[in-house]
């Protein structure tokens, strides 16, 4: 074994000793904790017609105490759908079109949401979430750029599954977000019915510090 290939597995085991040694309950102790978080997302109902499914990045900051079940939960997602390039996209968003055009979709989203968390001995938990937030949507067509936004109010819940990773924990979940229009589509211009709103579910992993 060469020089930079020992110190390199000299500090990867030192690092795995190291994680092993730290007692489990100081992650759980811990009131406050911090997180990352990526995955894919399923548009639904006309969205799905307009785009098709993305991805998501997104943090998030938990607090609660740690012998209750119930903690609470602030999350910032960034969310990108695929194009679809049908004329139905085209009519949503910037009225009837001679042909398909494609759109990019974005949502930003930051939601506050409490979490209860199921019991249990191991170091594997079950959890459901809900709450609101605040969604910024934005279109832009790929054909010249131009654009569209709104900023809506917006639902959500779901459920997720946290475990251990070492000192670290991990997570798997899937929310139901359902962004709130009214009887319209923020800025956007419709010549038919308006969409009294839009919804999708990311599904993501993460890791919580």
């Amino acid at each position: 074994m060469n020089r930079p290939s020992f110190v390199i597995a000299t500090l990867l085991l030192i690092s795995s000793a190291s994680i092993v040694a730290l007692p489990a309950q100081e992650f759980e102790d811990r009131a406050v904790h911090v997180g990352i978080m990526g995955g894919g997302t399923i548009p639904l109902s006309i969205l799905s017609d307009a785009a098709k499914s993305g991805w998501n990045l997104g943090a998030l900051m938990s607090a609660g105490t740690p012998s209750s079940p119930f903690s609470f939960r602030l999350d910032a997602q960034w969310i990108q759908l695929g194009r679809q390039g049908h004329l139905v996209f085209c009519e949503l968003i910037v009225g009837p079109c001679p042909e398909p055009v494609d759109f990019d979709f974005r949502v930003i989203d930051g939601t506050a949401n409490g979490v209860f968390t199921f019991p249990s001995e191991t170091g594997t938990k079950f959890y459901v979430i809900a709450g609101a937030g605040v969604y910024g949507e934005r279109t832009t067509r790929t054909i010249d750029g131009a654009h569209s936004t709104a900023t809506k109010f917006g639902v959500n819940a779901g459920a997720g599954v946290h475990f251990r990773l070492g000192t670290l924990g991990g997570f798997l979940e899937a929310r139901y977000h359902n962004v709130i229009h009214g009887s319209d589509i923020g800025d956007y211009r419709n010549q038919g019915e308006k969409p009294k709103s839009l919804q999708f579910v990311p599904i993501s992993a993460g890791f919580i510090f």
